[in-house]
């Protein structure tokens, strides 16, 4: 389909998003008490009737609905993962405010979209300007006086409590990303925020993905992943995770950090590099047994976030020491989620990231960098995995959010950096515009090599890769038993065994027998499904 083509099937496409309708003043404005007040229970059922507002009527598309102002669903946002209302909770406190802002906003997402319900605005990292000047200004132009309107009409973002102010996220984070490798820091060392934050990353994530499709779509572009020109593509160039990535443009070190904030695992290194947004946000209160918290004045228990700029409320230590008889708990002392990288839930949200990535380079390379050095970054965050996350990470299973196409592209490029050098390049056995496997090349470019080094781990990974390969292959092409086929799968078993010596030059014996029995337990195991896979074609070749 030819790009006029596509933006006359965009322009006639139904849109799956009811058109917005701007909240009136007043609509605005209770909103905006509620939330000043710190009334979060009763600003989510306002908010959330004005979304969701005829949602089951059989025509809701036809009929428009009313979109929140951009800054409240920034402060709702902040309800999800902020500790004064998370793990830091007071006990006398609802504890279904986060529960409540994720449904709100996931309806929003829904039901408006992401252009529609301006969620760009919402969640921009850009610098807060203060509006107070140039509203007063249009007013004189707009009246010809000078309005007498309250601080807050003359300032939307002008509210009080944490999440408004010091706990304001943009205030909080250095960038996007810097929340993205703090959440999966989280995965591995901190579990109890975790909870919290895999909820919020994965509906960003799911925000993205939905504002690049609807600008793409609205661009009429076709689905064909071809880079788009400087002069295509308008919306998407606008898209959220554009503007995300805009400080990396055509900076390698830059777009390294952004990936390795996808790789983020816990260790000091990351930790230091993404350390946590919220001031003191892994301690939590914690009241010892058989003692009773100390009573507060009824004042001081319902204004106790109530607070002005001068005099905000934090949930600092001295705070929480204040309020309980034991001191705080340091979340360190945790039992940890999974130290493959936090775990299958969190695996599955480091591969949507990847293929985020993967997207944009692909796409708009002039955005972000060229695809290729992007895919080497990837190679550098990945070698150095364990093989168990490793393999977690790459396994071409059907819950993995990893594309075909960059799977594919992935594990051929870990490959030709892990082989020796007398293994073929695919460009000189077949010509190919693209990355795409052949029974040919499996042959006689991957499955019969070990490593390029003596390391037990380096072998296990290259068995892994062939494997996962060879699986992919199986799952989406034909595949004919052959003493070809036969020959490179066995005979890349046994180069990779006698090959796997081990590192003498670590001093750590102890540690390091124990390391490599385990990453020799991992080679023999991929062996022995390499075989099995070969065995299942045979058969399934007999019975056609």
């Amino acid at each position: 389909m030819s790009r006029k083509s596509s933006a006359q099937a965009a322009s006639t496409r139904k849109s799956p998003y009811r058109n917005a309708i701007p909240i009136t003043d007043e609509m605005r404005q209770h909103c905006h008490i509620y939330l000043d007040e710190q009334l979060y229970g009763s600003a989510l059922t306002l908010l959330s009737g004005l979304v969701t507002s005829g949602a089951s009527h059989l025509e809701s598309l036809q009929r428009p609905t009313f979109a929140p102002v951009p800054f409240h669903i920034e402060v709702i946002s902040a309800l999800l993962i902020h500790p004064r209302y998370t793990n830091q909770a007071h006990p006398n406190e609802p504890l279904e405010l986060a529960s409540r802002s994720i449904t709100f906003l996931r309806n929003t997402l829904s039901i408006l979209g992401p252009l529609n319900a301006r969620l760009g605005e919402a969640f921009s990292f850009s610098p807060i300007v203060s509006t107070r000047s140039s509203r007063r200004s249009r007013n004189i132009l707009e009246n010809g006086y000078d309005s007498s309107s309250s601080d807050s009409e003359d300032r939307p973002d002008r509210m009080r409590g944490i999440i408004a102010n010091k706990g304001r996220i943009r205030r909080c984070a250095k960038d996007f990303w810097h929340m993205v490798g703090w959440a999966f820091n989280c995965s591995v060392k901190y579990p109890k925020r975790w909870k919290y934050w895999k909820i919020w990353l994965d509906y960003m994530l799911d925000v993205l993905d939905a504002d690049w499709t609807e600008r793409k779509a609205q661009d009429g572009l076709d689905g064909a992943n071809t880079q788009i020109g400087e002069d295509e593509g308008p919306l998407l160039r606008k898209s959220l995770l554009v503007r995300y990535l805009s400080d990396a443009k055509g900076r390698t070190s830059a777009v390294k950090r952004i990936v390795r904030s996808a790789f983020a695992d816990g260790s000091p290194e990351s930790l230091g590099e993404f350390p946590e947004v919220f001031p003191n946000e892994t301690k939590e209160l914690k009241v010892q047994s058989g003692l009773k918290r100390k009573r507060e004045s009824p004042v001081k228990q319902h204004f106790s976030d109530y607070c002005d700029d001068d005099a905000e409320t934090t949930m600092d230590s001295a705070e929480l020491t204040d309020q309980t008889p034991e001191p705080f708990q340091d979340a360190d002392n945790e039992s940890t989620v999974d130290p493959w990288l936090g775990g299958a839930e969190s695996i599955a949200l480091r591969q949507r990231l990847l293929a985020l990535f993967s997207r944009v380079a692909a796409y708009l390379p002039d955005c972000m960098i060229e695809c290729a050095a992007v895919y080497e970054i990837f190679y550098e965050c990945t070698k150095p995995l364990p093989l168990p996350a490793f393999s977690l990470l790459l396994s071409p299973s059907s819950i993995s959010q990893l594309p075909v196409v960059v799977f594919v592209s992935l594990t051929q490029l870990l490959l030709l950096r892990l082989l020796p050098n007398n293994a073929p390049h695919p460009e000189s056995i077949v010509t190919r515009e693209n990355d795409d496997l052949s029974q040919e090349i499996l042959e006689r470019c991957f499955l019969p090599f070990p490593a390029n080094t003596s390391s037990v781990a380096d072998n296990a990974k290259v068995s892994m890769l062939v494997e996962m390969q060879f699986r992919q292959f199986l799952k989406s092409c034909q595949c004919y038993y052959n003493p070809g086929l036969a020959g490179a799968i066995k005979k890349g078993i046994l180069a990779r065994e006698n090959k796997a010596k081990g590192d003498k030059r670590r001093k750590d014996c102890g540690m390091r027998n124990k390391d490599e029995e385990n990453d020799r337990e991992w080679l023999r195991a991929s062996g022995e499904r390499l075989r099995s896979l070969l065995l299942w074609v045979e058969q399934n070749d007999e019975g056609r």
